[in-house]
């Protein structure tokens, strides 16, 4: 699982605590990076059991443009509900083009609710959506290619 603006790491955390064997954080914040290493220590130390994990701070878009280590089966988006929609469009075309997501990738995509996010997933399509409170959730997958 692959952790794109991770935060607190909540959605990683719970997916060691549920046997996932590998799961990237990645977030620029300080604060985030601190908390992160805080709870995979807690949550190591509690549950002898799980799977490895790496932290990375860096930019999103940046660890993007420069990551190719593997196909993730979920790559889950929390951003900052103010980030620009063509930086979200430029991590969505990167991830759609690059190979670290497959045709079953599931992408799961939290955003807040009033906001336009049509071209930033131009190049995938929608599974599902949800809605909580003032957030709406998308589930993406890759668009199947014309060829096929």
């Amino acid at each position: 699982m692959l952790d794109l603006f991770s935060g607190t790491g909540s959605l990683g955390l719970e997916s060691l605590s549920r046997d996932c064997s590998l799961v990237y954080f990645v977030d620029k914040d300080n604060q985030s990076i601190d908390l992160i290493r805080y709870n995979t220590e807690n949550l190591a130390s509690n549950q002898t059991d799980i799977g490895s994990f790496e932290i990375i701070q860096k930019d999103v878009l940046e660890y993007l443009r420069f990551c190719n280590i593997k196909k993730w089966d979920i790559i889950f988006l929390d951003p900052p509900y103010r980030i620009s929609a063509d930086i979200m469009k430029s991590i969505f075309d990167i991830i759609a083009g690059s190979g670290i997501a497959a045709e079953k990738t599931l992408m799961i995509y939290e955003f807040f609710f009033k906001r336009d996010i049509k071209e930033e997933i131009e190049k995938l399509e929608i599974v599902k959506q949800s809605f909580f409170g003032d957030k709406k959730v998308l589930y993406l997958k890759l668009k199947k290619s014309s060829g096929r």
